[in-house]
């Protein structure tokens, strides 16, 4: 038989069709799931716009596009503005605007009540296994109670030698390297080194000299920083955070470069937690004080959480939240006071009363005493909000009720603190600094609760924040230290270097914002 009479099969035609069925199916399957959305879904009732009730792409567009990304928070509140307290603000999510419902969502979770994160938002800083990323109840409340006595108030007052000694460091160079210069100082690289320099004495019982890199940019603290740009990339594309933890370092170093910092910071807290499992890290054994480690790996937990992954994740996850929020807090709070001539001297005065001699710093417990001191701190926390994207929680068993509205069950509902800090029945004129409505026993509307039960910054309930004794201490030790003993002036800064604009999970300022800068005098 010869070539000529072979006939060959053709397979584009089947290919074409194969093809054609599966956009087929893929279209009617986008079209069904939008008009199951729309009509039939347990929240198609509730208020809101329909595109986003339609798909998650509406969300995507303001946390990543709109503006050059992170203006979701904005875009929630036009949108109470639009259609009320409650809102949907994507295909399964109600959003409310009320803050005395604050407790009801935020309340203590229970084996009776569990209160859930929702799924989606473990990814969003590529440690989906750490304690403060656990979506189910169970989990995060094991893993929590495991590390919770390393940052109990008791534990962390018996540390404020060791921040003292830190801040000690930073005030010497200030003292010695930018006093009577021209030398600008960018705050918040210092207090981020700062508050890099005690969270790893705790977790690891390494001391560290992040405050003393140049210029006080410490590349632990810029990784950090980094961490948290990436946090919506991954949210709505958790694919980018599995690459992250799956794919070789060099390889993915290669391919992001703008991530090498994170990987650099990932194989050193990975080497740590390596040192301390193999019994290695003796500074870990013979510290004098119990670190994060000690609890988790004496505490009954299963197998599964005291994996090298897992201990990687979480020692990654407990440094990003003690360094990002607070040094922005201390930012935040430190820029205003040096904006007004009024709030500056009133709060050096009180500094120099209680402090005559400014080598003597109070501890944070005397330090809490002093009024004015407080008032600029609670209202530094107000203006830095904390984190700003909403929380969602999910009570998986129970319906929960708002008004005429009936939630149904495993319904993700969320709130945030930018909604609250900035409601104007509560704080007349919130965009305003004025430490003066936190003296004298202020309360809120009606005088129902104290005006500090509005201040959220730290969240509330089981999940609220885990190093919040940490940050309360350093920022009273870090801002008496600081004014106390050096006279800064602003260079170059105004409001808009503080004020939010971005919301990358923490609020940042505007795009181009070269930060908040000093000289000392």
């Amino acid at each position: 038989m010869g070539y000529d009479s072979l006939v060959f099969y053709d397979p584009r035609p089947w290919l074409s069709l194969a093809v054609s069925c599966l956009l087929g199916l893929s279209i009617l399957r986008a079209v069904g799931l939008v008009v199951y959305r729309l009509r039939f879904s347990p929240v198609a009732k509730f208020p809101g716009p329909r595109l986003a009730a339609a798909t998650h792409w509406y969300e995507a567009y303001f946390d990543l596009v709109s503006r050059g990304g992170g203006q979701w928070t904005f875009q929630i509140k036009r949108l109470h503005e639009e259609y009320g307290p409650v809102v949907r603000i994507n295909p399964d999510e109600l959003h409310i605007d009320d803050p005395e419902y604050y407790d009801v969502i935020y309340g203590n979770s229970s084996p009776n009540r569990p209160i859930d994160k929702i799924e989606k938002f473990r990814y969003r800083f590529g440690v989906p296994e750490a304690t403060v990323q656990s979506a189910k109840a169970e989990v995060h409340r094991r893993r929590r109670a495991a590390i919770a006595p390393c940052f109990s108030r008791g534990r962390i007052r018996n540390r404020n030698d060791d921040l003292q000694r830190i801040l000690d460091r930073i005030s010497h160079r200030l003292e010695t390297e930018f006093s009577g210069t021209d030398k600008v100082l960018n705050v918040n690289d210092m207090w981020a080194a700062m508050a890099s320099d005690i969270i790893t004495e705790i977790a690891f019982a390494r001391p560290t000299d992040y405050s003393g890199a140049p210029d006080f940019q410490s590349p632990f603290a810029q990784a950090t920083a980094k961490m948290v740009r990436f946090g919506h990339l991954n949210t709505h594309f958790g694919v980018l955070a599995s690459a992250m933890n799956w794919l070789p370092d060099a390889v993915l170093g290669m391919l992001v470069p703008p991530i090498r910092p994170i990987l650099a910071f990932r194989k050193e807290m990975g080497d740590q937690i390596q040192e301390i499992l193999s019994g290695k890290n003796m500074d870990v054994k013979e510290t004098s004080h119990l670190t994060i480690f000690h609890d988790a790996l004496s505490a009954d937990l299963p197998a599964e959480d005291l994996t090298y992954t897992r201990l990687q994740q979480e020692a990654m996850g407990v440094n990003g939240g003690a360094v990002e929020t607070t040094s922005w807090a201390l930012t935040v709070t430190l820029f205003h006071v040096l904006h007004s001539p009024s709030i500056k001297s009133q709060l050096r005065a009180e500094l120099e009363t209680f402090m005559p001699d400014p080598t003597q710093i109070l501890t944070w417990d005397e330090l809490e005493e002093l009024p004015y001191l407080s008032a600029v701190i609670m209202e530094g926390l107000r203006l830095s909000f904390g984190s700003v994207q909403r929380l969602p929680r999910v009570n998986r068993l129970g319906a929960l009720e708002y008004e005429q509205w009936k939630i149904p069950p495993n319904t993700p509902v969320s709130m945030d603190a930018y909604h609250i800090h900035t409601n104007e029945a509560i704080f007349p004129n919130p965009s305003a600094f004025r430490p003066e409505r936190w003296l004298g026993d202020p309360t809120g509307p009606g005088g129902a609760h104290p005006l500090s039960h509005y201040m959220v910054s730290f969240g509330r309930g089981a999940r609220n924040c885990l190093g919040v004794n940490l940050a309360w201490m350093e920022l009273y030790v870090a801002l008496a230290t600081i004014l106390r003993r050096h006279d800064l002036e602003l260079f170059e800064t105004g409001r808009d270097d503080v004020d939010f604009a971005v919301d990358l999970v923490r609020p940042m300022p505007k795009w181009n914002s070269k930060g908040v800068r000093v000289v000392v005098k």
